[in-house]
Order: structure tokens, then sequence, then C-alpha cells
């Protein structure tokens, strides 16, 4: 039942956070200014979305997905640690894990600078 209230709010925000990006991509002109990022959000049993949009070149993909979609972060020595995104939250042993063009990044959202077309995953995984 819990899992069913999370996918409602999370269509329900999500059908709102990705509504305008989406449509707007296709208005947005590009330039060589601009990226596309490709933004996948995965987690077993709760969702798996995908949302394209343009983004200025040289922007941090932390600043990028906080553009996209909704989400609750957590401040570490580490800097900032991603808690929850559109609704889905992390629990106990759980972290979203953050893949850069198909590979584990071994840096934080913050530290990945976006300069080409970029492919980030986030995923849940537990360790």
């Amino acid at each position: 039942m819990q899992i069913l209230k999370r996918l409602t709010v999370f269509l329900l925000i999500g059908f709102v956070s990705f509504a305008t990006p989406i449509t707007a991509f296709a208005d947005e002109e590009v330039t060589s200014e601009t990226v596309q990022l490709t933004l996948v959000i995965s987690a077993t049993d709760q969702v798996n979305i995908t949302a394209v949009k343009q983004v200025k070149k040289g922007i941090s993909a932390f600043d990028a997905i906080a553009g996209m979609v909704t989400m609750k972060t957590k401040d570490t020595s580490w800097g900032p640690q991603i808690m929850a995104l559109a609704g889905i939250e992390v629990e106990a042993n759980n972290y979203w894990a953050l893949y850069v063009d198909g590979k584990m990044s071994m840096v934080g959202a913050t530290d990945i600078i976006l300069h080409t077309n970029t492919v980030v995953l986030l995923n849940i995984e537990t360790f």
C-alpha cells in the first residue's frame, strides 16, 4: 500500500516536474552554450523515469538535476548527499548510486561538470 501511495505521489509530482521541461525541450534553442542531459531515475519496483533537457554548458550535474526534479539532500563533509528524488526517499542501507555515461561515478554530482551531452543515472542501491 505504501508503494502505491508513493507511486501516486511520484506520478503527480513527476507530471508537474517533467511536463514543462519535456514540452519546452522542443522550443529550446540548441546552441554551443548548451548540452543535452539525459536523466534516468530508477528504483526497483518504485519508479523508472527518463527525462531529457538542454542545460547550460558548464553547470554541475547536481544543479541540472535539481532543475529537472524535486530533490531532498543532506549536508555531509563530502558535500550534499541526495536523499530523495521526486518524493522517493532512500531508507536504511539504501542510497542513490550515481552513474555517468554508464560508469559508476567516483565523485559526487556537484563535482560533475557538464561539458558534453551526458547520461546520468540515479539508481537506489544497497550497501
